[in-house]
């Protein structure tokens, strides 16, 4: 485990326990998987690690507060609570609206974005860089 609940709350994180535990694993598994399981067995976790830990919860947050399947019949898979476009004495307006699966691209993105912005230099106990895409001896 990156970061403890008892720390996730100390640096402001507000979601109960049950909550935080879901969106922590998943979080947990994407690091993993983007540092090649360089932090597995590790005792001591960096401060830079549980913050992006703490980050990325925050953007699974978001963007899980964002998707409401099927709310009202919606199944075009646009997401959006607001109009899309608006006719006034023949001035029309159209707003922009947000598609599931844009809204998946750019959350990825954005994830992948922070774990490199936390991450650079960051080293585990055998002093390897976790962001570091080739293989060392043994890996």
């Amino acid at each position: 485990m990156y970061l403890t609940y008892e720390e996730y709350v100390a640096m402001g994180g507000t979601l109960d326990e049950p909550t935080f535990n879901f969106y922590r694993y998943d979080v947990e598994c994407f690091i993993d998987w983007y540092t090649f399981d360089r932090l597995h067995g590790e005792t001591e976790i960096p401060d830079r690690v549980k913050q992006c830990v703490f980050y990325l919860i925050r953007l699974a947050q978001t963007k899980n507060n964002l998707v409401m399947p099927n709310i009202e019949g919606n199944t075009s898979g646009t997401i959006s609570a607001q109009m899309e476009s608006q006719s006034n004495d023949g001035v029309t307006i159209t707003y922009s609206t947000l598609h599931g699966d844009m809204l998946y691209i750019n959350s990825k993105k954005e994830m992948e974005e922070a774990v490199k912005r936390y991450l650079n230099g960051v080293v585990n106990s055998l002093g390897r860089k976790l962001l570091y895409r080739g293989l060392y001896p043994g890996e």
